[in-house]
């Protein structure tokens, strides 16, 4: 995966040093929590997301860890208040649910349905 700092003026892409991390197997999403201290990133042939913090003065991701999904997840959405991740998963129409421990690793916490295959996931900012 590759990672990258903006140019405030420009809007440029700027290689980090290294210019790529490992993720999982054909990365398809990624979310970073409110707090811009972690970033989550799906891994659609892995059935995982990859949790990685995020280098605050230069912006460079490290792995931490990785969870198990459902089956062929494609899309991760945060929640506003970043104690949830919802990951959509396109075989077995479901969402699954995490929580965000203060670490920035994901806890499993259950699944919801869907009236078929889950693409993306979007969630508002009000209750």
């Amino acid at each position: 995966m590759s990672q990258y700092t903006i140019d405030s003026v420009t809007g440029v892409l700027i290689p980090n040093t290294p210019s790529a991390v490992t993720s999982g197997n054909q990365p398809t999403s990624v979310a970073v929590d409110p707090s811009g201290k972690f970033a989550y990133v799906v891994n659609r042939l892995d059935n995982t997301v990859s949790m990685f913090t995020i280098n605050a003065t230069d912006g460079t991701l490290t792995l931490v860890a990785t969870v198990a999904t459902g089956s062929q997840p494609f899309r991760i959405a945060i929640d506003p208040s970043g104690h949830f991740a919802y990951v959509a998963n396109e075989n077995g129409a479901l969402v699954s649910i995490y929580t965000l421990k203060s670490n920035g690793t994901l806890t499993p916490a259950g699944t919801a349905a869907t009236q078929g295959a889950a693409l993306s996931v979007v969630l508002s900012g009000t209750n």
